[in-house]
């Protein structure tokens, strides 16, 4: 069964928008620098630190001098967002919790491959400092009960948190009261990782490293996770876009193309929008797509007629990047292409939740970098220590 505890959480005892920071992995350099700048007790210099030595540092010396405290209760943290989408105004509305580790394929399930990156990093500074401040997303069935706790206490109680962040206003209530209903809550469901599989994967490697020490039980037994309803937790799922780096002939290409797509000149209705020297271009697929769950993704469609029939490239080849390259939006396709970063950008269209869930049931996973979720929750507004399990256990 998915197991998950409430914790007690690590918050600022002075919370403002100054010592907040996206996820680790979406900050460039020069952010990094202009974060850390704006306030000296910034998360960036825990999240991406100097040293892992000066990580530690830092958060001991906050914890002691009263710049982070440790939640007086062990609690849920109810959690919304307000954005907008495409010109509409949408809610994300989850709550965090210490999910318990345990292997992919059982009741935690991955939908996406990942790339066979480096863990290396998190694993050095979560062991150093005993601390995370970047939740993973965690999506659940729709659950009634789950539902009306979260609008009950949106709608009748006051947030701890409430602050505007890169245009999105976070709030953040602490629950104490409900814990053990909402622990049970999920006890028979599974929980689909939707964003940080990776860390996920670094934290199943910490578990092993101190259970290799003879230490069995600890926080490094969960991980905190945003968890949100599937169908109804307001979260948005993008596409992430498709760039060819380089093509020596784009007329001999596009007659490549017509192979397999009708391509028409300009924005219409299709299955992929083909971007190339300030035009655009629109491809539909010829052929009937497959009825399997994974066959059928535009992504799969995408990389096995285009990446590899037309240009040839092999799994690996689109692993490493030289050919193949990823794109987050439309705007950044555009840009990468008017920049002469890549010759050629294509925009797909979004995954199904419903495909995506049904992918996930049953244990297969999507082609890499196939989606991308928005919002995410900045660093920040709360944090988990591995003290912050201790008489949370069973609750």
């Amino acid at each position: 069964m998915a197991l998950i505890r409430p914790f007690k959480g690590v918050m600022y005892q002075n919370i403002s928008s100054s010592v907040m920071a996206p996820p680790y992995d979406v900050i460039d350099k020069n952010e990094r620098e202009r974060l850390a700048a704006n306030n000296p007790y910034n998360i960036v210099k825990i999240t991406l630190p100097d040293t892992y030595d000066s990580a530690k540092q830092l958060v001991d010396l906050w914890l002691s001098s009263n710049v982070l405290k440790f939640d007086k209760e062990c609690a849920y943290y109810i959690y919304t967002a307000e954005y907008e989408f495409d010109g509409i105004k949408k809610l994300l509305k989850g709550f965090l919790a210490a999910l318990k580790l345990e292997e992919f394929g059982g009741h935690i399930k991955p939908h996406e491959k990942t790339l066979k990156g480096p863990k290396i990093d998190r694993f050095n500074l979560i062991t150093k400092t005993n601390a995370m401040f970047c939740p993973i997303m965690g999506l659940y069935f729709p659950n009634e009960n789950l539902t009306d706790i979260i609008e009950n206490t949106i709608n009748s109680k006051k947030p701890a948190i409430d602050i505007e962040f890169e245009g999105i206003r976070h709030k953040l209530y602490p629950l104490y009261e409900k814990s053990e209903s909402v622990s049970q809550e999920l006890q028979n469901e599974d929980v689909i990782i939707a964003d940080g599989h990776h860390r996920y994967e670094t934290a199943l490697m910490i578990k092993e490293y101190f259970n290799k020490q003879g230490i069995k039980n600890g926080g490094f037994d969960y991980i905190m996770t945003l968890m949100i309803d599937a169908k109804a937790g307001g979260l948005s799922l993008f596409p992430i876009h498709r760039l060819i780096k380089k093509v020596d002939d784009f007329k001999q290409f596009t007659g490549r193309l017509k192979e397999y797509f009708t391509v028409e000149n300009g924005k219409h209705n299709c299955d992929f929008l083909m971007y190339h020297s300030g035009e655009f271009y629109s491809l539909k697929f010829k052929q009937k797509r497959s009825d399997d769950l994974i066959e059928k993704l535009d992504v799969s469609v995408f990389e096995r007629y285009i990446y590899q029939n037309i240009l040839g490239l092999t799994k690996e080849d689109i692993t490493n990047q030289k050919v193949a390259g990823y794109a987050h939006s439309q705007k950044e396709v555009i840009e990468l292409v008017d920049k002469g970063e890549a010759d050629i950008g294509f925009i797909l269209n979004p995954m199904d939740y419903d495909d995506l869930v049904a992918i996930a049931e049953k244990g297969l996973t999507v082609p890499q970098k196939s989606t991308f979720f928005h919002p995410k929750i900045p660093s920040g507004l709360v944090g988990y220590h591995f003290e912050s399990i201790k008489g949370c256990e069973n609750v």
